[in-house]
């Protein structure tokens, strides 16, 4: 069976898939396994997890809220006895990491390998398990943009920001005042989960300098907005909004086609996330030729 590798890094995931070819982030895994918070290791293979802090919801919710990432250097999508073994080590590990610790853990789980959501079945049963997501890409495209008379779209610098930051906070939280994602899920979390988002976007309003803003407007005036990162590899469309009221405008198709062909300009690839269940967004994404290629569950464990 083959073997790929697994990061918590997004962008390199969607290369490795594009070129078939996982040996940089395996590379990378056993060099930097030193980082981890935890590493098992055979022969040349280490199969790890780090735990970091989760500052903004902490903050937020006033206790130790958590993240866990895994970093697999040598993984089978494929279940196979050895591999379960291995995976109930790093599991009964990351079990008693977590415990010995009061916090709220966030598990992001890669939902392709079989053998660690056995793992997480049989090491930590009392996880509440709050949905989880798809990553779609596209690559070595550039696709027509359907643009209505009166919309254009362009990136945004500060100036601007700040001068429809109103409409553009309007927008998301309209947005989002039905959104039912992770945070809402768990009963533990679910009162405050609206602020998350809303302290969200003001967290890329205020960071202009590593996010891009790219905007939509219609008569001159802003009905839509994405907000994007950028590495080497690929542009990732992170959050964005379209008012209620000009939905039926087609901004949201617009600002991902731009966003795609701007990809596609600068020798990249695009790449964005929703939820499993949204699947207006994810039929919009494959009209324009876009397709998923990895995807993760949101296992969560309260020890407070």
């Amino acid at each position: 069976m083959e073997f790929i590798a697994y990061t918590d890094d997004i962008y390199k995931l969607c290369n490795a898939n594009i070129e078939r070819d996982y040996s940089q982030i395996r590379n990378e895994i056993i060099k930097n396994k030193a980082e981890l918070t935890y590493y098992f290791q055979k022969g040349d293979s280490v199969w790890g997890y780090k735990i970091a802090q989760n500052q903004p919801l902490t903050d937020l919710y006033q206790m130790n809220v958590k993240v866990v990432r895994f970093y697999l250097s040598d993984i089978q999508t494929l279940h196979s006895d050895e591999q379960e073994q291995i995976m109930n080590i790093l599991l009964s590990h990351l079990k008693e990491d977590m415990s010995s610790e009061k916090g709220y853990y966030n598990l992001r789980v890669p939902a392709h390998i079989v053998d660690m959501i056995k793992a997480i079945n049989s090491n930590i049963s009392n996880s509440i398990f709050c949905g989880g997501t798809v990553e779609q890409y596209i690559h070595g495209k550039k696709i027509a943009i359907d643009m209505k008379d009166g919309i254009k779209t362009f990136f945004a610098d500060t100036n601007y920001i700040q001068k429809y930051k109103t409409e553009l906070l309007k927008m998301t939280y309209t947005s989002f005042e039905s959104y039912q994602g992770q945070y809402h899920i768990s009963a533990v979390t679910s009162e405050k989960a609206g602020q998350i988002y809303e302290n969200w976007i003001h967290s890329f309003f205020d960071k202009l300098d590593t996010y891009k803003v790219l905007v939509v407007e219609y008569n001159e005036k802003p009905i839509g907005f994405c907000t994007i990162g950028e590495t080497e590899y690929a542009v990732e469309g992170i959050l964005s909004a379209v008012s209620n009221e000009h939905r039926k405008l087609g901004a949201y198709r617009t600002m991902i086609s731009t966003l795609i062909n701007y990809a596609y300009d600068n020798g990249k690839s695009f790449t964005a996330s929703t939820q499993f269940d949204n699947y207006i967004v994810q039929g919009t994404w494959n009209s324009m030729g876009m397709k998923p290629y990895f995807s993760f569950y949101n296992f969560h464990f309260s020890n407070i």
